[in-house]
């Protein structure tokens, strides 16, 4: 039988996937799943690995397609922090996983402001060594899967926001999926329906994905302001996060420059104004 062509994408809670996953979603050519592994976690039954085997039905309803899958580690047990992703080291090299990391403080804080604002599934949990599983977890993988094969990166938000378009461009080309303006500027609306998930449809409709339900482009949902909560983060924590964490994000800092690396100042200006002419 031969496979479905898969990619997937790993990172903790709060680090972008949604809005990446979004991006992708425009694409005629690819067909999203939502957690498809964690999925299985969270229903007492262990990673559900259909995704790599080719079983799952979502396949069947989207022949020809490209597959791709957000998995993120994360955020109320520590079972969904650090479960086996991969079923061996052929899901590896067929899925050319892309890892990514927010800056931590930044991260920890979006945690907080869910837990703040109440949202689905975040009320009353909020847990500093949760989320350091967590982080932890996604640079271990990271670092675990790039022995196995050379079809592992890593990226950091910040530095894709730095050329979105351009390092979308790189990420296509690197996963062999053709690259459209669309997944910058978005044509389609955040819907449900369009990719295969788990979780209750009701999940989607309050205010968790709020930002990307009211936005039509990855800059304008990945530059908003009210993201940025960093006062939610008492200087404790801080001091916590920066020695436990902040050497991970720059080890991915340094790598990630290497797997998608920026173009020439003029070119990143010439970035600059499509952004502007975006929002």
């Amino acid at each position: 039988m031969t496979l479905p062509t898969i990619r997937i994408f790993i990172s903790p809670c709060r680090s972008g996937s949604t809005a990446f996953m979004q991006s992708l979603n425009q694409s005629p050519y690819i067909h999203c799943f939502y957690q498809p592994v964690k999925e299985g976690i969270r229903e007492g039954l262990g990673p559900d690995y259909r995704f790599f085997d080719g079983s799952h039905p979502s396949f069947f309803s989207n022949p020809g397609k490209t597959f791709f899958a957000k998995e993120v580690l994360g955020h109320i047990y520590p079972e969904e922090c650090c479960f086996q992703i991969f079923p061996d080291r052929d899901a590896i090299d067929r899925s050319r996983p892309l890892f990514l990391l927010r800056e931590p403080i930044a991260t920890w804080s979006s945690w907080k402001k869910c837990k703040a604002a109440g949202k689905q599934g975040w009320v009353g949990v909020c847990d500093l060594e949760i989320f350091k599983l967590a982080y932890k977890y996604t640079y271990d993988r990271f670092i675990e899967s790039r022995k196995v094969s050379k079809q592992v990166t890593c990226l950091t938000r910040e530095h894709l926001l730095k050329a979105p378009e351009q390092i979308f461009q790189q990420i296509c080309h690197c996963w062999e999926i053709p690259f459209i303006k669309e997944m910058i500027s978005w044509t389609q609306p955040f819907d449900v329906n369009s990719f295969t998930c788990g979780k209750p449809l009701e999940f989607f409709n309050r205010i968790q994905h709020k930002d990307i339900r009211e936005s039509m482009s990855f800059y304008r949902v990945e530059n908003n302001k009210d993201r940025d909560q960093e006062k939610l983060v008492t200087l404790v924590e801080q001091k916590e996060i920066k020695s436990s964490l902040q050497p991970l994000y720059e080890d991915f800092s340094n790598w990630c420059q290497e797997y998608y690396p920026l173009k020439s100042e003029n070119n990143e200006e010439s970035s600059k104004e499509q952004r502007i002419n975006t929002i």
